[in-house]
């Protein structure tokens, strides 16, 4: 009878489990919050004239002379197609989400001004889908186990090739800020902001691998034990399933502290810094093997693991910088974030394998870089309808210093709004992002070329009293 090795499916779970070393500074895409913003492609840092200044920069909540209620929902449509030993599989998933809900509140003052925002923002997408399939080397090893003579005698059967591989991961969760904000014009044109951000998230992994001996290649055979005993049968594999989930949950405090200045109404700049953020991350995960045989009076033979672990990292500072002229009846913004991921840490020890929270510290400092986000956006106000339309780009170039595990993204996004009355405006924002990643885990010990593009449509309500 076949028996899957223990060893080897703790192995398979530290090879492909989500959080796994480093990677987990870069899972999903942050694309920020309001459709006005993103349709700029996210050059709102030196613009921050509406209730999502709490996300881009607080500082220009102080600009704004009427209360504002804001709601907004977006749609994210992600497809992945996958190459793997020669054949192409395409995967597409679509969710729906509350995108952001808050409001902000001016209070008189005698001169210059005071404003508070509150608010709920999801910020980041953890959503990802991925399936392969193909003829491959087998992954797992077993082993057949003799009652025979000496009941502690087994004998080591590998089966490393001809085995029909299936694996598929889903992927799907958010970032999500509960934010507090306030502002104040501290002289004139000049607005000094800060947020505080109750960061919590949710991130559900899954994943199913399966091997399958489709041509009946690895069939029953005899096996005689030299004392002459009774005959085994040995290397009856037909088919086995390993499963996988990670179920994750985020939680973190951060601070954003921000500064605009207006020259007249032609030109702004802006600029923030978010301060070094520690995430703690809970983990529940499990994983499952089951094999089947041949034989079909052997019973399937089934391991579960499960557990749970907790751990620290901290993201570095972000500083974000921002501007936007106004020419006629356009407005032309620009930004750049900047942040050094060397500075990315552990704070405990790391979840999953072989180093050391030191060793595995050193090696960020060495694989990880400083990276800057540039962004461009414009913006064009249509008077005899009270329309705006707009278009944006931005670049998210990966952090990695020699390798290609996070390939560098680029996004082209669109919008337009509607001012229904005097009080209420209507916005709707479009993005766009398409890249290719090539993926090989411990499994399927194959490269895997991925073709995989994003799009998220994010509309939003304002009403301003």
């Amino acid at each position: 009878m076949l028996r899957i090795k223990s060893i080897f499916l703790l192995i398979g779970l530290m090879t492909v489990a989500l959080f796994a070393q480093e990677e987990i500074f870069f899972i999903g895409e942050e694309l920020g919050v309001g459709s006005r913003a993103m349709g700029m492609g996210g050059a709102y840092v030196g613009v921050a004239d509406d209730y999502t200044a709490i996300y881009w920069n607080p500082a220009g909540l102080g600009q704004l002379r009427r209360m504002e209620m804001n709601i907004g929902f977006s749609h994210n449509k992600f497809v992945n197609t996958a190459e793997f030993l020669g054949n192409k599989t395409k995967t597409e998933d679509t969710f729906s989400r509350l995108n952001s809900i808050g409001i902000t509140i001016p209070v008189p003052t005698f001169q210059g001004s005071l404003v508070f925002g509150i608010g709920y923002n999801k910020v980041r997408d953890y959503d990802n889908r991925f399936k392969i399939e193909g003829y491959n080397e087998a992954w797992a090893y077993y082993y057949d186990w003799f009652e025979a003579g000496n009941p502690a005698e087994n004998e080591f059967t590998e089966i490393v090739d001809n085995m029909y591989q299936t694996q598929t991961i889903t992927e799907k969760g958010t970032r999500d800020h509960f934010s507090f904000a306030g502002s104040m014009e501290v002289q004139e044109n000049f607005f000094l902001g800060a947020a505080l951000n109750f960061i919590s998230g949710n991130d559900d992994y899954a994943m199913e691998l399966v091997e399958e001996d489709i041509y009946n290649l690895h069939n029953t055979f005899e096996y005689e034990p030299s004392n002459g005993d009774t005959l085994y049968y040995i290397n009856d594999l037909d088919y086995w399933t390993m499963s996988q989930s990670i179920d994750s949950r985020i939680k973190a405090v951060n601070v954003n502290i921000g500064g605009l200045y207006r020259f007249g109404d032609f030109l702004r700049l802006g600029a923030t810094i978010v301060t070094p953020t520690t995430f703690t991350i809970t983990e529940n995960w499990t994983e499952s093997g089951i094999e089947y045989y041949d034989d079909v009076n052997v019973e399937p033979y089934a391991s579960d693991y499960s557990g749970t672990t907790k751990y620290k990292v901290k993201e570095p500072y972000s500083f974000n910088f921002g501007a936007s002229a106004k020419l006629l009846n356009f407005l032309f913004t620009a930004g750049a974030e900047f942040k050094d991921w060397s500075n990315a840490q552990f704070l405990t020890e790391p979840p999953v394998g072989n180093e050391s929270q030191n060793q595995i510290n050193n090696r960020i400092e060495q694989d990880f870089k400083a990276v800057t986000k540039l962004r461009f956006g414009a913006e064009m106000y249509i008077p005899i309808i009270r329309a705006k339309v707009r278009a944006g780009y931005f670049t998210d170039p990966s952090p990695y210093r020699y390798t290609d595990i996070r390939p560098d993204k680029q996004y082209v996004t669109a919008g337009a709004s509607l001012m229904l009355n005097k009080q209420v405006m209507v916005d709707l924002g479009y993005l766009m992002g398409e890249w290719q990643r090539e993926t090989t885990d411990g499994l399927t010990n194959s490269p895997a070329l991925e073709d995989i593009s994003f799009q998220k449509v994010v509309g939003t309500l304002s009403i301003r009293f």
